[in-house]
């Protein structure tokens, strides 16, 4: 059978007769049916659920006959954790019964884990929770072995997470603590037996000056700038008077 004859046979008549009755088929499902089926669903008021618990959210929403689509979580510093931040229609759209309304859970304030900062001087510090959008918070100075200036503890413990523009207090050292020493009585010493008992309390000889005296060998101290007994910071110089 030629071509020209196989368009001319019953065969190809009933495959025209098939593809006619699909293409009207396609055409009323297209004009006359889904336009119904869109149009006989009822229209619905999308309510507002910004700030509402997310249970509550996805129960309103499936009374009124639409679809809750719970699809991400953001951060917030307004909204607490689980409830709705956004929605997607708006509140007061009008929908079609089924839509599906996209909603965004609030995560809560970000938070920001606190950086160790013992160790460090005050400016890196302070350098460093800025960086975190941190602050430093009150700044108190203590002794410490470690270097002035250096942060010897903190307030907030490293690691703990905190909110955003948290203060940090801290402790700085103002280096080590100077031990106090009881000042000897070197009095009536010459000058060479006074500055050796200085120096074995752990002081030393500051300035010297000379008196005249008729009674005193010279170079025997006749005073002392602290008294026997005071105390003083150790290396302090001790001023003397002596003899001549």
């Amino acid at each position: 059978m030629t071509f020209r004859q196989f368009l001319t046979s019953r065969l190809a008549v009933r495959l025209y007769v098939i593809a006619s009755g699909g293409l009207l088929l396609l055409i009323l499902l297209d004009v006359f049916i889904m336009p119904w089926i869109v149009h006989a669903r009822s229209e619905i008021g999308v309510p507002n659920l910004v700030g509402m618990n997310r249970a509550k959210a996805v129960e309103t929403l499936e009374l009124r006959g639409l679809t809750p689509m719970v699809t991400d979580t953001a951060p917030s510093s307004t909204v607490k954790p689980g409830r709705i931040l956004y929605q997607n229609p708006v509140p007061g759209s009008v929908v079609r019964e089924q839509r599906n309304v996209y909603l965004t859970v609030s995560g809560g304030e970000q938070k920001v884990a606190v950086p160790n900062l013992r160790g460090r001087s005050l400016r890196d510090a302070k350098i460093t929770l800025e960086q975190l959008e941190l602050q430093l918070g009150i700044v108190t100075y203590t002794s410490s072995e470690l270097p002035a200036e250096t942060v010897t503890t903190q307030g907030v413990p490293a690691g703990k997470k905190v909110t955003h523009s948290q203060r940090i207090d801290v402790s700085v050292s103002s280096g080590p603590e100077l031990s106090q020493i009881d000042v000897p009585a070197v009095v009536n010493l010459s000058l060479d037996e006074a500055q050796k008992k200085l120096a074995a309390a752990g002081l030393r000889i500051g300035s010297i000056t000379s008196k005249a005296s008729r009674a005193l060998v010279p170079n025997t101290v006749i005073g002392q700038s602290a008294a026997a007994g005071d105390k003083v910071d150790a290396h302090s110089p001790i001023d003397v008077t002596i003899s001549h």
